[in-house]
């Protein structure tokens, strides 16, 4: 339930920039014959490797890679892991110990648990329980079921009659432990147990997108990300749940579509699984879309057993879940097209935000502000209750709502209606800044009811959807890391605010797109080492996929809590946009701007899926300080590479012809234009191709 942020256009992209001096040799293999210049060594791995990462299983039967402990009388447990021979026998004498196998499958699988027996005696009972971390395990699982498609129980038992194999008719949806035992006196034998598949199965083969750099955690955060929408995706007419290809929230818990978690996962498999994936994006955002409430209040969460409303709007004025989530339609459907390109699904699905946008507008109060009361202020934080009044998040999503409608107008052909957007959107932007805005703290507060306080959600989204001056946002970005950050992650909320101290990966990827966003690359790197970082790390807790929230030591909160939530993987679209640098400008990537942030990387190497081909972007650390890009762009295609240079300070070169030298641009092999920024070089391109960059 509830997720993270997009991949916002932002005029604020700027690094800190690199101590070296740029000579750019761009080799561009256009179809008007520019040949390609000959390149010293790259500074990046010629097979990097990247599948290595990739976290799906292999086969579509999922079998246990460990047994982690036994008890009772058991023998041959080492029988039901892979590679295993022979069976595995569990007995239990009358009034002796149960016996026990506690099972590992290596991270978070989901299906359709099966046991194959073949031998017992006594009509025993078989219970299988199962658990996402490992210190949860318990006779009732881990207690996280499904509200939806799947089991609702974490615990099964079954009567052992005789030899056969036992399929358990519903999914566990996300489970890395599995603990079997005998409740009953008598003896099975099983020569194996197993999970079959019943997500998106990825192997390297369905991944359209790529990423891979010079930092080992950074390529385990990326492919968990991308895994944690994969365990999440429901496949039509999987377990006769819908015949809809849907996106989940999560493996174990809610398994409901939520127009929130939306918000970051559809980034997610945007730039990972790309047109694999775009169909589960765009039947979840028609599903939701489909039940607009006659006042224009958009639906944020349902089964996904629920078919799609084809009638008019349904009678009602607020649903499911709040007055924010119901803001999340615009963007999700906003970043979709960016992503494909899908003008049809557009232009079908933008009366619905006009509606919502009728709605909105119904809400705000004298300060034109958007307002919530007690039937519709609720949050991610479901567990700190409604938010009322003049709640600044909200109004932020607000404001990204009409931003995005009057993007959306432009793209359908009515201008003059996205006139009107940008127009409410500015006055938002002002009425926000004139009387949300704190100068004493320096920050947005919680809202016109909670002042004085420091917000996370809020103020991350006042830079990236950029309500904040820019002159703020340094004084904003320092706060919230003074005010808020521990050593596992910030607290979503100042102490005086009342609220739960748990870090949000949803929040936190606000923050991370945020830091950014704004060029503080060094910031957004400890964020994602701070937050992200201890997912991927070895222990009991490691499912190869993202976390819903956790305490501010670092532990997680309760059993219950989804080791695999699609709303934690901001990260994904974040490295691929940020890091590797490659976003689209226009929708479909019909243009685009390829600007990494190196950071304190060596190198970085990717692709991202577009409607036109792959965008395959390389860049690295050479020897003597130069800095070397390869950006290959698709037919159809042109855009802009920015190199991470001083201009005053660069010369650049491109098929051995000098494009810019030291401030002088002078065109040549397919570079139309050159600016700086006294960060980047910014080169237009104006065909598709491969092109070197090289810089000194």
């Amino acid at each position: 339930m509830r997720g993270p942020t997009m991949s916002r256009q932002s005029s604020r992209h700027r690094s800190a920039g690199l101590a070296v001096l740029a000579v750019v040799a761009l080799t561009n293999a256009m179809s008007s014959g520019g040949q390609a210049a000959a390149a010293d060594a790259a500074p990046w791995p010629a097979n990097p490797g990247w599948q290595q990462y990739v976290p799906g299983p292999a086969t579509p039967n999922v079998t246990p890679v460990a047994v982690v402990s036994t008890s009772g009388t058991v023998t041959n447990a080492a029988a039901l892991v892979a590679g295993g021979s022979g069976s595995a026998k569990l007995t239990m004498a009358s009034g002796g110990p149960a016996p026990r196998i506690l099972l590992d499958y290596g991270k978070d699988v989901g299906g359709f648990p099966s046991f194959t027996v073949t031998a017992a005696s006594g009509n025993p009972v078989l219970r299988a329980a199962y658990s996402e971390g490992r210190q949860f395990m318990s006779a009732k699982g881990d207690g996280g079921g499904a509200f939806n498609a799947g089991d609702k129980s974490r615990a099964n038992s079954y009567t052992v009659r005789a030899a056969g194999t036992i399929t358990h008719s519903l999914m566990q949806g996300g489970e890395r432990f599995q603990e079997i035992t005998l409740t009953s006196p008598g003896s099975v034998t099983l020569s194996a147990v197993g999970i079959r598949f019943s997500a998106y199965r990825a192997t390297a083969n369905e991944y359209q997108g790529y990423f891979m750099s010079s930092s080992d955690e950074l390529n385990k955060i990326w492919y968990a990300g991308a895994y944690t929408n994969q365990l999440s995706m429901l496949p039509p007419g999987m377990g006769g749940v819908s015949q809809l290809p849907l996106i989940l929230d999560g493996a174990k818990r809610d398994r409901n579509v939520w127009i929130g978690d939306i918000y970051a996962e559809g980034p997610t498999n945007y730039v990972s699984l790309g047109s694999n994936g775009n169909e589960y994006l765009k039947q979840s955002i028609r599903l939701l879309g489909s039940h607009q409430l006659s006042s224009g209040f958009v639906t944020g969460c349902l089964a996904p057993q629920t078919p799609v409303h084809t009638g008019p709007p349904i009678p009602g004025t607020t649903g499911c879940y709040s007055t924010s989530y119901s803001l999340y339609f615009a963007p999700d459907l906003a970043d979709y097209y960016r992503a494909t390109g899908d003008l049809a699904f557009a232009r079908q699905q933008f009366p619905i935000v006009q509606r919502q946008l009728g709605w909105n507008a119904s809400r705000l109060n004298s300060l034109g502000l958007l307002v919530t009361d007690t039937s519709d202020g609720l949050d991610w934080d479901w567990y700190d209750g409604n938010k009322t009044g003049a709640v600044s998040m909200y109004n932020m999503l607000y404001y990204l709502n009409l931003t995005e409608a009057a993007y959306l107008a432009r793209e359908t052909g009515q201008p003059d209606l996205a006139t009107q957007y940008t127009a409410k959107a500015a006055a938002l932007r002002t009425a926000i800044n004139t009387n949300l805005f704190n100068s004493r703290t320096g920050v947005y507060d919680l809202s016109d009811k909670k002042r004085g306080t420091v917000t996370q959600d809020a103020n991350a989204a006042a830079v990236t959807f950029g309500v904040a001056p820019a002159g703020a946002v340094p004084g904003i970005l320092a706060k919230l890391k003074s005010a808020l950050w521990g050593a596992h992650g910030p607290q979503p909320f100042s102490a005086d605010t009342g609220y739960s101290k748990l870090v949000s990966p949803f929040v936190s990827g606000f923050e991370l797109r945020a830091r950014l966003a704004a060029g503080d690359t060094t910031g957004a790197m400890q964020l994602l080492a701070d937050v992200w970082g201890q997912m991927v790390r070895p222990g009991p807790n490691y499912t190869g996929a993202l976390w819903e929230n956790l305490n501010p030591d670092g532990t997680i909160p309760k059993g219950s809590t989804s080791l695999a939530h699609g709303w934690a993987s901001a990260p994904t679209s974040a490295l691929t946009g940020y890091v590797l640098g490659a976003r689209p400008v226009s929708a479909g990537y019909a243009t685009w701007i390829v600007q990494p942030q190196p950071g304190s990387l060596s190198w970085t190497v990717g692709q991202v899926p577009t409607p036109h081909g792959p965008l395959a972007v390389k860049w690295g650390r050479a020897s003597g300080g130069e800095f070397d890009m390869d950006v290959t762009a698709p037919d159809g295609t042109s855009g802009t590479i920015a190199v991470p240079a001083s201009g005053a300070n660069t010369a650049i070169t491109v098929n051995g012809t000098s494009v810019w030298d030291h401030g002088t641009f002078t065109a040549g092999a397919g570079v139309t234009s050159a600016r700086s920024d006294g960060s980047y070089v910014y080169l237009s391109v104006s065909a598709s191709g491969t092109y070197r960059v090289v810089a000194r």
